[in-house]
């Protein structure tokens, strides 16, 4: 298979992680789903709406897993950066094709839910929030006291996280203090300012997000009505620091708050030098120029991108390299190829994230207006396109394992070039050694719904031979008779027509039930004349349909047991009939099976006499006789071959008794076939 990957070799032991695998449980059917959608006639629009609601469904699956306890670390943080880069494709490739206006609520609230990973060289805010309020209940002294409360207030501000930031100034020892205690004008000074503060972080416009996610307080207004409402409350922040009585009273008693203040009021009305001295991170520098140092227009998709690359160059150069974490690095490329719907750069940045990543990530991709046409470029040395790579490569890393392996089976229907290659090598090359039913019936079907009847064939040989080779001779002969392999079903039936053979060589004992022939009774009474054996691997071909007589086909030991079977239970009915006409239908029906079994030769020729011996009481009972004459004929000339070779061992000399009394019946039989044709009144009376 031209540029595929290898295919599977065995199981493995490290197998995705419980989050993983849940993963790829649920995103299958939301893929296929998919899939089957863009085979049908779509307009743009409806195209673009049915991904964007399998792109939330994923994420639903993602968030999920997110939450799940995880069998290994390494699994649980693969599925948390899935979820955050799904999040950022669907925000720029989806969200923002479909509505024109910002995407900064969208990226305050996407980076809200993913900080941990989008965490600066100095940690994620969410750390210092939890370290802060840790260090508030333990600590007796005021709260903006304790290291790094005014630098925590004004990360959070700058990205957006008003609410964590209005409770942190609510711990504030003058704003405890300010309604139970009258004091200095600097005290009032700094309550007031807390206070305004406060108000106008309450009252921080919101933009309607494009996802339509609703943050947890605040109204959201649409674009045009942000754009004014941001420049009104911008014109506020900067009232309140040109208030110079304020301040200098504030200064005087509490320079530690009034600095703090100043900062955050700055902060808020867009000084650009405090926005980059408080960031912590490129990517806390982009939102905080997006909120407040920037125009509410830089908040659309088209200018998000040159935005990206310019705090980029603020904090990175060729002589500084990044010192933020591997995920935020990631985000240095992922970020802005998504934002300028760069799919090349998209492709390159997410190569770095999990096979299951990669391979969905085209389905969102496919919705920019050049991301089809540079997914569906034909790979000149791989053959297939870009797309059909990634799938590829995903369902391969889920073939090795048990728990998986039908995961990766789904996917291939959906790679063209490769897809039947790899499907059969992964059906073909399952370990089965351990004769494992539950496991090949799964890959039988999957032959069956993907019209692999050959891989089909081999499958249940395979087991047919594992289990003849264990001694279970009755799940051998079933596999193989579902493989079409009636040549080794019938040496593997061997020992049964052994054991048959001994049972009638008893004939003081009459039939005993044998319990491996007693297993086999559904699956050889399927095979009627003209009809294929339920659950077969494949149809049989013409030349492999054997001739068949009252309900026995002729294969060998196979056609032996089958009317061996059908002549037992007939045997069975005849004792317990209650009336004539079910005796004749019983007796009937034993006659057929003989007639198949001795008269056309099912049964081995040494076995002849036992049975016709075992069946006197029905030549002999049934009036009118079962037998016809020329039946009987044919029955006298079976029994004079096996006179012969009776007469040939002289250990079998014994059973020239059984000849002659199975003569005689047939004789009789004979007789009776005639009374019968020509005085059928006379017969009757007899």
């Amino acid at each position: 298979m031209s540029g595929a990957p290898s295919a599977l070799r065995c199981f493995c032991r490290d197998e995705p992680s419980s989050a993983q695998r849940q993963v790829a449980y649920d995103t299958m059917k939301l893929h296929r789903a998919l899939q089957t959608q863009a085979m049908s006639e779509q307009d743009k629009a409806a195209r673009l709406q049915s991904i964007i609601e399998y792109s939330q469904e994923v994420a639903s699956v993602l968030l999920a897993a997110c939450g799940r306890p995880a069998s290994t670390e390494h699994g649980q943080q693969a599925v948390k950066e899935d979820c955050c880069a799904w999040e950022l494709l669907q925000l720029f490739y989806l969200f923002a094709l479909r509505y024109e206006g910002s995407v900064t609520q969208d990226l305050v609230l996407w980076m809200k839910k993913h900080n941990q990973l989008l965490r600066g060289p100095e940690g994620s805010v969410r750390e210092a929030f939890a370290e802060l309020c840790g260090g508030i209940e333990d600590e007796q002294a005021a709260a903006q006291t304790l290291p790094g409360y005014w630098q925590v207030i004004q990360r959070l501000v700058l990205i957006g996280w008003t609410d964590d930031a209005r409770d942190l100034l609510y711990v504030h020892s003058e704003t405890q203090s300010t309604e139970d205690r009258q004091s200095m004008r600097a005290e009032n000074a700094a309550s007031h300012l807390l206070e305004q503060t406060d108000a106008l972080l309450r009252r921080l416009p919101q933009v309607q997000p494009l996802s339509g996610q609703q943050n947890a307080t605040g109204t959201c207004l649409s674009f045009p009505d942000y754009a004014d409402a941001r420049d009104r409350w911008k014109a506020d922040c900067l009232r309140l620091l040109d208030s110079p009585h304020w301040w200098d009273d504030c200064q005087a008693m509490a320079p530690d708050t009034a600095q703090g203040l100043r900062i955050t009021l700055s902060i808020m009305s867009g000084n650009r030098d405090e926005i980059d001295n408080i960031a912590a991170s490129w990517l806390e520098l982009l939102m905080g120029m997006l909120l407040y140092g920037l125009p509410a227009k830089a908040g659309t998709r088209h200018n998000v991108g040159p935005m990206v690359t310019q705090c980029l160059s603020q904090r990175l150069s060729p002589a500084s390299p990044s010192l933020s974490g591997h995920y935020l690095t990631l985000m240095e490329e992922l970020l802005p190829g998504a934002a300028e719907l760069d799919t090349p750069k998209v492709l390159a940045a997410g190569s770095q994230l999990s096979l299951w990543f990669k391979a969905h990530m085209p389905d969102i991709l496919a919705a920019a207006p050049q991301g089809k046409s540079a997914l569906q470029t034909m790979l000149e040395h791989d053959g297939g396109d870009l797309t059909e790579k990634l799938i590829l490569a995903y369902a391969h890393s889920l073939m090795p394992y048990p728990t998986t392996w039908h995961v990766a089976a789904a996917y291939l229907p959906w790679c063209p070039c490769h897809g039947a290659e790899a499907m059969k090598q992964l059906l073909s090359q399952m370990p089965l050694a351990q004769g494992d039913s539950r496991l090949a019936n799964q890959v039988l079907h999957k032959c069956q719904l993907y019209g692999l009847p050959q891989v089909a064939v081999g499958v249940c040989r395979q087991m047919g031979v594992h289990h003849w080779q264990a001694g279970r001779t009755a799940a051998a002969i079933s596999w193989f008779i579902r493989g079409h392999d009636h040549s080794r079903a019938s040496e593997a039936a061997a020992p049964l027509v052994r054991q048959i053979e001994d049972m009638l060589a008893d004939t003081s004992a009459g039939f005993q039930p044998i319990p491996d022939l007693k297993n086999l009774e559904g699956l050889l009474n399927s095979l009627a004349p003209g009809e294929a054996p339920v659950n077969l691997a494949a149809p049989l071909q013409p030349h492999q349909q054997g001739k068949a007589d009252n309900g026995v086909q002729h294969r060998g030991s196979l056609g032996f047991l089958q009317g061996f079977l059908k002549l037992q239970k007939a045997l069975t009915c005849v004792p317990e009939a209650k009336n004539h006409g079910q005796v004749q239908s019983a007796a009937a029906s034993v006659s057929d099976m003989v007639m198949v079994l001795v008269g056309h030769k099912a049964a081995p020729q040494r076995m002849w006499l036992h049975l016709l011996f075992h069946v006197i009481p029905v030549i002999e009972a049934s009036y009118p006789p079962v037998f016809s004459h020329k039946d009987t004929q044919l029955l006298l000339t079976r029994l004079q071959e096996a006179a012969v070779w009776v007469s040939k061992d002289c250990h079998h000399q014994h059973q020239q008794h059984e000849v002659m009394t199975v003569r005689l019946a047939l004789a009789r039989s004979v007789a009776h076939a005639h009374l019968n044709a020509f005085q059928p009144s006379i017969a009757a009376e007899a």
